[in-house]
């Protein structure tokens, strides 16, 4: 009951933040009132979920592992271990497939994402109180920690153009780290940058065509002589049709997949179970497949396959996924609620480790 609890929480923040930055966008509201009768529904239930499971013997189950279960899902703020060694994902690209409406169409982009120090360039606004005029200058150069992301279109909605951004943080957050592998944009993070301030937030800068948005902190890197300096159409996220479908199919992906239960689950033994009460009902297949090689480090991987219900939602989904590794290698999944349809593909195409 606790996992479901957690995961409806979740859910409801990720709806609502998403519902603030791009409203408008097919199904919405239809997800919030879902997620939001779900939650309500859920967290004053004091009745103790029942599982069944059966475990099948296999060989390759008796290959002992230091991972049974699947480690963080998602989160990258934590270092992955292989063998003796600890690592850090310091790049990824996706091979990204959604589709926002029922037999509508699939559309394709190829994401990317790396994070590390940097030196970069910060500017403030200096004013000249006796007049009043204002003039843009070069703080100087200082180092800091960069989160970038990289969405380009191959069979997009209205998208024709390279989305980029880059968020320069003092020094990396635990918060943002812990979004950094989301196949999407990390709206909540780049809003927070932009009207929630912080000490630790030094710029911002995104470019999609010849549209640039620009972003400093003087006061991150100690200069309180300056103001912040700004420039751009702060409105260009919500003109994105393509980022926000990316967004709709991942949120619904996310909030509402199956990954939470596998962190209790032995994934390298062949498995069918069940597990539920009432109108929340999970079912699930593990299937141990061998192993492959990313970034030039061997995983251990297995094939997961689910279906829920919970009361009016439903989906399905499959996955390939390594237990020390915090993302599947790829997965699929469709997400079925009043008046929504969303059906999601993300695949690693690259990966790139940083030993620690």
């Amino acid at each position: 009951m606790e996992k479901l609890k957690e995961i409806g929480t979740l859910a409801l923040l990720l709806v609502l933040v998403f519902g603030m930055m791009v409203s408008g966008c097919v199904g919405g509201g239809n997800i919030a009132e879902t997620a939001s009768s779900i939650i309500e529904s859920y967290t004053n239930t004091e009745s103790t979920p029942k599982e069944t499971s059966s475990e099948i013997p296999t060989e390759t189950a008796t290959e002992t592992s230091e991972y049974a279960s699947w480690s963080n899902p998602w989160d990258s703020s934590k270092p992955i271990k292989v063998g003796n060694d600890l690592y850090l994902i310091s790049y990824i690209k996706y091979k990204y497939r959604v589709r926002t409406e029922e037999g509508g169409p699939i559309y394709e982009y190829e994401i990317e994402k790396s994070r590390g120090k940097t030196k970069i360039h910060v500017y403030g606004t200096k004013i000249d109180m006796e007049t009043g005029k204002s003039e843009k200058v070069d703080i100087g150069e200082f180092e800091v920690y960069e989160y970038y992301g990289k969405i380009t279109p191959i069979s997009g909605k209205e998208m024709n153009e390279t989305f980029e951004y880059r968020l320069w943080v003092l020094k990396n957050d635990e918060d943002v780290d812990s979004m950094f592998l989301f196949p999407s944009l990390d709206f909540f993070t780049l809003y927070a940058s932009l009207y929630g301030g912080g000490e630790n937030t030094v710029g911002l800068w995104i470019k999609y065509g010849d549209t640039v948005i620009e972003l400093y902190n003087p006061g991150a890197v100690g200069e309180m002589g300056v103001t912040p300096y700004s420039e751009g159409d702060f409105n260009l996220l919500n003109k994105l049709s393509d980022i926000e479908a990316i967004y709709l199919g991942w949120v619904n992906f996310y909030t509402f997949g199956f990954w939470n239960i596998l962190e209790e689950r032995d994934i390298y033994t062949n498995t069918k179970g069940s597990e539920g009460i009432l109108g929340y009902q999970y079912n699930y297949e593990i299937n141990p497949d061998g192993k492959i090689t990313l970034g030039g480090l061997k995983f251990r991987v297995s094939n997961i396959k689910w279906t829920y219900q919970v009361q009016g939602v439903t989906g399905q989904g499959e996955a390939t996924i390594a237990a020390n590794l915090p993302i599947p290698i790829e997965s699929k999944g469709v997400f079925i609620a009043q008046g929504v349809n969303v059906f999601t593909h993300v695949k690693i195409e690259d990966i790139k480790f940083e030993k620690l």
